[in-house]
């Protein structure tokens, strides 16, 4: 399933939140455009009720209005906005001006003067009611006005404020997808530098230009780069040593059969004996060049693991080298208890296999071999030891290496029984040691095992 790009993340992590803020700036500027044109015109009004209320007179103990003909003209049409007012006194006689306006709200308290909204003749209008006193007289003025006027000065405020605001928003957008795409762009180079590469192509990537974000990853890819690369050369390694090896029995194999060709021999049972020690000793090469060829290009995540009672595997895979050692006249010793570490039991067989098999080949007549567990600190060691010639110390360290021999070495090996060890306990998080037997003669093989308890592996029993 595909997901989202870094460059579509941004962005919706970008313009969604300056959308929200665009639109709640519009929204704060259409309340600041309609404050400004209700406060200019509530003002207006208040003029206009305080210039009336200037033109009051006392007759005769009553209240009077006397407005010029000009000013009833002013205040019937003001713009577009068509102007009512009304006059009435304490008692709320009508002295002047439209009656309806009388059924505005009264003033409260000591309030002066207050403004409303209202309908009048089916039409929205601003109102504004005044309360005075003239000569121990209390009036109300009211003067209400039509808001066609107000709204246009509110579109007018608003439009002057949202363009600016929707030139500052094309401005910002503009610059995210800009800033984005810069930002970017370290990223889009990786990709072109990765993807143009062939596949041989396992150069490291430079580092020191790349954003600090960025040199983790580059870090991660090189250190895969230089495993990748040192696995392939290990490969190379590995290619170029087994044909050399493969090529010393099968030139032997091909050159006794010409020299059968050529000069039967007389006892063909004796050919076919050599032949037939050539073929096992190729095909023994052949098995364990395949074997460690598996492991190297193995991890631990693509086996099963299970609780694996190591004293049951040892004891199946040791019955074969029973009949091996006593036609050499060696000795096998156990000393074993049964304890259970995590691992595949095919692979500790294969180990195990290989360790008794260097064991007998190296160990000569007569000799012994010592096969024994040991349990520290929740890791059980299995050691297996003989008292055969034992390897030099200087050569200890390269014991594990494929196809290393030593020059005195007499038996029909081949250099791969300890790699492929090495690789079944790299395998299995183990520890490996070589040294000297316990008597200073001979080899000791010595590796410890993770108790199974004490790992959470996926199919662990």
């Amino acid at each position: 399933m595909r997901t989202d790009s870094l460059r579509r993340q941004l962005l919706k992590g970008l313009l969604w939140p300056l959308s929200i803020i665009l639109l709640a700036g519009s929204v704060f500027a259409y309340y600041f455009a309609l404050n400004s044109a209700v406060n200019a015109y509530d003002l207006g009004l208040l003029n206009d009720a305080l210039d009336i209320s200037k033109q009051l007179e006392i007759k005769q103990g009553r209240m009077a209005l006397n407005l010029p003909p000009a000013a009833h003209q002013m205040l019937q049409t003001n713009n577009q906005d068509r102007v009512s007012y009304a006059a009435w006194d304490e008692y709320g006689q009508i002295f002047s001006g439209n009656p309806k306006l009388q059924m505005a709200d009264m003033l409260v308290s000591e309030e002066s003067h207050i403004f409303q909204d209202m309908e009048l003749n089916g039409e929205k209008h601003r109102a504004m009611l005044l309360r005075g006193k003239e000569d121990g007289h209390v009036y109300y003025i009211a003067v209400a006005q039509t808001v066609h006027g107000r709204d246009k000065l509110t579109g007018e405020i608003f439009a002057g404020i949202l363009l600016p605001e929707a030139l500052l928003a094309i401005v910002s957008i503009a610059a995210i997808l800009l800033g984005v795409g810069r930002g970017l762009s370290p990223v889009v180079h990786l990709r072109d530098e990765i993807s143009s590469r062939s596949s041989n192509d396992l150069r490291p990537i430079e580092e020191s230009t790349a954003p600090a974000e960025l040199a983790p990853i580059i870090h991660g890819i090189n250190a895969l780069l230089e495993n990748l690369a040192a696995s392939f050369a290990s490969h190379r390694r590995f290619i170029a040593d087994a044909a050399h090896q493969l090529r010393t029995p099968l030139a032997a194999l091909s050159g006794q059969i010409e020299v059968a060709l050529e000069e039967p021999p007389s006892d063909k049972k004796e050919l076919l004996h050599q032949l037939l020690a050539t073929t096992r000793r190729t095909t023994h090469l052949a098995n364990q060049l395949l074997s460690l060829a598996r492991l190297e290009h193995t991890e631990q995540f693509m086996y099963e693991v299970a609780a694996v009672d190591l004293q049951k595997v040892l004891q199946e895979t040791a019955a074969d080298f029973v009949t091996f050692s006593a036609r050499k006249g060696i000795e096998l010793d156990f000393d074993t208890y049964t304890c259970r570490v995590a691992g595949s039991p095919l692979m500790l067989r294969e180990l195990i296999s290989n360790l008794l098999d260097n064991a007998v080949r190296y160990t000569p007549s007569g000799g012994r071999i010592r096969v024994s567990m040991e349990m520290i600190a929740q890791h059980v060691f299995l050691a297996v030891e003989d008292n055969g010639p034992g390897v030099p110390a200087a050569e200890l360290f390269r014991l594990g290496t494929p196809f290393h021999r030593l020059p005195s070495d007499q038996a029909e090996g081949c250099g791969l029984g300890l790699a492929i060890v090495r690789e079944i306990a790299r395998l299995h998080g183990a520890e490996i040691e070589f040294g000297r037997g316990t008597d200073g003669r001979g080899l000791k093989v010595r590796i410890g095992f993770p108790l199974a308890f004490n790992l959470h592996l996926s199919g662990l029993a």
